[in-house]
C-alpha cells in the first residue's frame, strides 16, 4: 500500500514537472507572445513584425487585418491549441490520481 502511494505521489510530482516544463518551454512563450501582438496590436503602423508560425527563428511582416495576418494568425492559434491541449490532458491526470491518492 505504501509503495502505491509513493509511486502515485512520484507520479504527480513528474506531472507537474512536465506542465511546468510545457509553460516555460521558450516556443510556446514565442508563440503566445506573437499571438498576443497580432490580436492585440492596435497601435502604430500598417505592417506588424512577428516570428513566423513554420520558422519561429525567423521574422515576417504582415499587414494589420490582411489575409495574410489571419492564416498567420490561425496556425499561431494551432499551435497554442495544441500546447493547451497537452495541459489539459496532463492536469486531468493529475486530478484522477490525487482523487485515487486521496480517497
Amino acid at each position: 500500500m505504501a509503495s502505491s502511494r509513493k509511486t502515485t505521489l512520484i507520479k504527480i510530482m513528474e506531472i507537474d514537472d512536465e506542465i511546468k516544463r510545457i509553460k516555460s518551454d521558450s516556443t510556446y512563450r514565442r508563440v503566445r507572445r506573437n499571438l498576443r501582438i497580432l490580436k492585440e496590436s492596435r497601435t502604430g503602423g500598417r505592417l506588424i513584425r512577428v516570428r513566423s508560425p513554420d520558422d519561429i527563428d525567423s521574422f515576417i511582416m504582415v499587414r494589420r487585418n490582411s489575409e495574410e495576418m489571419k492564416e498567420v494568425l490561425s496556425k499561431y492559434e494551432d499551435i497554442v491549441e495544441q500546447y493547451d491541449k497537452r495541459v489539459r490532458n496532463l492536469a486531468k491526470e493529475k486530478a484522477e490520481l490525487e482523487r485515487n491518492l486521496f480517497a
